[in-house]
Formats: C-alpha cells, structure tokens, sequence
C-alpha cells in the first residue's frame, strides 16, 4: 500500500474498532495488527493517538454528514418528508446492527468530553455542523411554505439532535430499539402538528 492508503486504512480500521469497544480500550497495537504493518509503524502517519482521535472524529463526522446530506438534500420531496425518511434510515440500521454500537459521534462524545478539551472541542465543532444542516432543511421547508414562518428552526434543529442522541443511548442501554422508536413517534407527531398549523 501506499503511504496515503495505508494512513487511510489505518483510520477505516481503527474507526471500525473504536466504534466498537471505544477510543481509551482500542490500543494503537490492536489497530497495527488488525491493519497488518508492523509494530511502530502507527507514529509514521500520526504524531499521537490524540491525532489519531481528531482524525477518527473527522472520519466518523464526514461519513454521517454524508447520510444526512443524501436525505435532506433531496430536492424532490418537502423538507418534513426528508427529515422522516432520514430518521426512518437510522431506526434500520440500528435495527440491523443489534441496538447496541449507537452513534460514533455519540460514543466519542460521553467517553472524551471529560477527559481530553482537544478532543471535546472538535466534537462540538463536527456536531454543530450536523445539526446546521438539519437547521437548513427547516429553513427551507419555511421558504417554501411548508413550514411555519415563525418557527424557531435554531432551536428545534437542536431540540431534535438531542432527541435522536438520547433515544439512541436509552436505546444501548435497553438493547431494545423501543426508545429511537418513541422518538420517531414523537417527532412525526411534532412535524404532523407543524404541517397542521401551517395549513390554517
């Protein structure tokens, strides 16, 4: 492998591992040999696991940035209707996995908040991106009438976020896809009460 496919292939395999047993329990060895280069080899491509770790965040970020921007940004359905079928995404794949892997974001963010401020703060800069594009899904549906022109799309983006993110920890927590269920259930019933509104 090349330089640059071997650093690649060594964040796909850790972000595999650490989305699994978590960041602190994946050792730097674990991932050389899961990837098959030799011990030693990992601080030719990262100066430190903390690298390492804001790496792996961007991993994890782009590729769920990548689901959200499939959904939401399909222009040919209103921007309620993308957000359901988004979510509708999720509960399968959830469903698929077991219950039990969760959100890597998620994971990453109740296991490093704490402990590493370098790490923390790239968190929150990966989910404030996520939820803004959630917030402009909102904005659009207000421009074009399907959504109310009072709503508050900052704070109900964000409302939903910690929505999705709490289901989805009661959900590992019960190994049961009940909670993100509840969730959507919740929010179909919000969105149905916002399309009600608006055709008042």
């Amino acid at each position: 492998m090349t330089k640059i496919s071997t650093r690649e292939e060594i964040i796909r395999k850790g972000a595999e591992l650490i989305h699994a047993q978590g960041f602190n329990a994946t050792g730097i060895q674990q991932i050389l040999q899961t990837v098959g280069i030799p011990k030693g080899s990992f601080y030719f491509y990262f100066k430190s696991k903390e690298d390492f770790g804001l790496e792996i965040i961007d991993y994890f970020g782009a590729m769920i940035n990548g689901i959200i921007t499939h959904y939401l940004g399909d222009k040919k359905i209103p921007p309620i209707q993308r957000m359901e079928r988004l979510f509708e995404f999720f509960e399968a794949a959830f469903k698929e996995n077991g219950h039990t892997q969760g959100c890597p974001i998620g994971n990453l963010s109740l296991e490093l908040a704490g402990t590493n401020e370098r790490l923390r703060v790239h968190l929150k800069d990966v989910i404030e991106a996520l939820i803004a594009q959630v917030e402009s899904c909102l904005e659009e549906g207000k421009r074009d009438g399907s959504i109310p022109s009072d709503l508050k799309t900052y704070d109900t983006a964000r409302l939903i976020f910690y929505g999705f993110e709490g289901a989805i920890l009661h959900m590992k927590v019960t190994k049961n896809i009940e909670p993100f269920r509840a969730f959507r259930s919740y929010l179909t019933g919000y969105f149905e009460n916002i399309k009600a509104r608006e055709k008042k």
